[in-house]
C-alpha cells in the first residue's frame, strides 16, 4: 500500500508539474512539499483539503489510498472552473469572442455550436 507522501507525489507526477510549480499552486514551500512527498511531515488538515480543492481529488484516496484518485467533476463544476479562469486570464480574444456570442439568437448559437464541434473533431 501506498504512504501519503507517496500519493501526494503521484498527484504531483500525474499533473505534469515539478515540486516547484507544485508547491507554489498549492501556496506551499517545495521544502515543505519534499518533506510531505518523503513521509517525514504529516501535512495538516488545511493542506489536504486545500490540494483536494486545486486539483479535484478525492480526500479519501488521498488519506487513505481508498477510492478513486480524481473526483468525477460535473459540467457546471467544468464550466464554473474555465469562467474562474477566464476571469484571470489576460487573453483579450477569447474574451471578445464570449461577449459577442452573447449577443446572438438561439439560431445563430447553432451553427456556432456546431462549427465548433467540427472544429475540435479535426484535432
Amino acid at each position: 500500500m501506498t504512504s501519503l507522501g507517496m500519493r501526494i507525489k503521484q498527484i504531483r507526477k500525474q499533473e505534469g508539474l515539478n515540486q516547484t510549480e507544485f508547491a507554489s499552486k498549492l501556496g506551499s514551500t517545495i521544502g515543505a512539499l519534499s518533506r510531505y512527498e518523503i513521509d517525514k511531515v504529516i501535512p495538516n488538515d488545511v493542506f489536504i483539503k486545500h490540494l483536494c480543492r486545486v486539483f479535484h481529488i478525492n480526500e479519501d484516496w488521498l488519506r487513505t489510498g481508498n477510492g478513486e484518485m480524481y473526483l468525477a467533476l460535473t459540467n457546471d463544476d467544468k464550466f464554473s472552473e474555465m469562467l474562474g479562469e477566464l476571469l484571470v486570464s489576460e487573453d483579450d480574444q477569447i474574451k471578445n469572442i464570449i461577449m459577442k456570442t452573447m449577443e446572438l439568437d438561439d439560431e445563430d448559437l447553432t451553427i456556432i455550436h456546431q462549427l465548433v464541434d467540427r472544429l475540435l473533431e479535426k484535432r
